[in-house]
C-alpha cells in the first residue's frame, strides 16, 4: 500500500514524452502509451523496464515458434487479421533467426575442419632450403625475362594487327558505353599478351589516364580472366569468388524474398490481399526453414546425425499445409497452386541469384 501511494506521488499532470494533458489517476498516456511517471531513472527502473520488454518479446517468440511447428500458416494468417501483439513481428523474427543461424553455422564450421592449416608442415618436408632458394631464384629470373619480353610481344601484336589496343585519345570519339566496352577489350587483349599486372604500368603503356575508373575496369577485366583459371596449386579462381558470395548468403536471401513474394501475389491474385500480407507468409516460411536448419546445426554439435534429408522430404508437405491454412482454399486448388509455386519459385530464385552474382562481381 505505501509503495502504491509512492507511485502515485510520481504521477504528473502532463506526459513527459508528448505533453498530452493527464490526470493523476492515469497510469499511462492515452496519446502515446508512455507510463505516467516523473520519477528520475534509477538502475532498478532501467533493469525492470528491460526485463519487462524482453519477457514480452520472449513470450511472443514462444507462441510464434509453437504455432510455426504445430499449425503451418496460422501465425501468418492471424497476424494479418490483426493479432499483432500475440505473435513476434515476422520481419524482425526472420532477421533474428537467420542471424543466429549464420553465426552458429560459422562457429560449427570451425569444429568440422578436417585439417589444421597452421600445423600443416608437408611443404617444409618436401623440399630442402637449398631447393627452395633455387626455386625462388628461377622464378625471379623468369619474371625478369617475361618483363623484357612483354614490350616485344606488345609491339609485335600491334604490328601484326592481331590485337587492337586503343589509346585514351582514340576512344574519345565513341559514346560512353561503347568507349568502356572497347577499354575492357583493350585491357583483356593486353593481359593476354603481357605478364604485367601493375596497373599504373599497364595504363601508362596503353596511354590511358590513371583514373579510379580505369583502374576499376582493369581490375574487373583481370579478375574475370582469372576466375576460371587455376593457380599453381590447382585451385580454381571461381572458388574464391564463391567463397566471397557465401559470406553474402544472408543478404542474397533477404534480397530474394520480395521477388518471391511477387510470385505468391500473382498466383493468389484473386484473394485480394495486400503485398505485405503475402510477405508475412513468405517471412514465416523462411523463418521456419531457418529454425529447422538451426536445430540441425545444434544437433550436429553433439551427435553425428544429419537432419537435411528429413528437412528436404518434410518441408514440401509443410509448405502445402501453410498455403492451405493461410489462403483458406480447397484441397485441389491448393495442390494445383502448390505445384505451380514449386516450379516457379526456384526459377525466380535462380534469376535473383544470377543478378546478385553479377552485382557481387562488380563489388568483388
Amino acid at each position: 500500500m505505501p509503495e502504491e501511494r509512492q507511485i502515485k506521488n510520481y504521477r504528473g499532470i502532463k506526459c513527459t514524452n508528448c505533453n498530452h494533458p493527464l490526470d493523476v489517476s492515469d497510469k499511462y498516456c492515452p496519446n502515446c502509451g508512455q507510463k505516467n511517471s516523473t520519477k528520475r531513472l534509477s538502475i532498478k527502473d532501467f533493469v525492470d523496464e528491460f526485463l519487462a520488454n524482453f519477457y514480452a518479446y520472449d513470450s511472443k517468440i514462444k507462441r510464434t515458434v509453437v504455432s510455426l511447428f504445430t499449425k503451418p500458416g496460422k501465425a501468418a494468417l492471424e497476424f494479418t487479421q490483426g493479432k499483432r501483439q500475440f505473435y513476434a513481428n515476422p520481419f524482425r523474427f526472420y532477421l533474428s533467426v537467420s542471424l543466429v543461424f549464420f553465426i552458429l553455422s560459422g562457429i560449427t564450421q570451425k569444429f568440422s575442419d578436417q585439417t589444421i592449416v597452421d600445423l600443416d608442415q608437408s611443404k617444409l618436408y618436401n623440399s630442402t632450403p637449398i631447393d627452395s632458394l633455387k626455386n625462388n631464384l628461377q622464378e625471379a629470373l623468369n619474371d625478369s625475362i617475361a618483363a623484357n619480353q612483354d614490350e616485344l610481344n606488345l609491339k609485335d601484336s600491334v604490328i601484326n594487327k592481331k590485337t587492337k589496343l586503343y589509346s585514351e585519345k582514340e576512344l574519345e570519339k565513341y559514346s560512353f558505353f561503347r568507349r568502356n566496352i572497347l577499354k575492357i577489350k583493350t585491357y583483356s587483349n593486353f593481359l593476354d599478351i603481357s605478364k604485367t599486372t601493375y596497373p599504373p604500368k599497364i595504363l601508362d603503356t596503353l596511354k590511358h589516364d590513371n583514373t579510379k575508373w580505369n583502374r576499376y575496369l582493369l581490375k574487373k577485366t583481370y579478375q574475370f580472366s582469372k576466375i576460371m583459371m587455376s593457380d599453381k596449386n590447382g585451385k580454381l579462381g571461381i572458388t574464391d569468388y564463391f567463397k566471397f558470395l557465401e559470406d553474402k548468403i544472408p543478404f542474397i536471401l533477404f534480397i530474394s524474398l520480395p521477388f518471391l513474394t511477387i510470385v505468391f501475389a500473382l498466383i493468389y491474385i484473386r484473394k485480394k490481399l495486400y503485398y505485405a500480407e503475402h510477405m508475412v507468409l513468405v517471412f514465416n516460411l523462411m523463418t521456419f526453414l531457418f529454425l529447422l536448419l538451426l536445430f540441425d546445426e545444434i544437433i550436429n554439435l553433439f551427435i553425428d546425425f544429419d537432419l537435411s534429408v528429413l528437412i528436404l522430404l518434410g518441408y514440401p508437405f509443410y509448405f502445402y499445409k501453410a498455403l492451405r491454412n493461410f489462403y483458406q482454399q480447397s484441397r485441389w486448388k491448393t495442390i494445383l497452386k502448390f505445384v505451380i509455386l514449386t516450379f516457379i519459385l526456384p526459377i525466380t530464385a535462380s534469376f535473383v541469384a544470377l543478378f546478385v552474382m553479377l552485382v557481387g562481381f562488380l563489388f568483388y
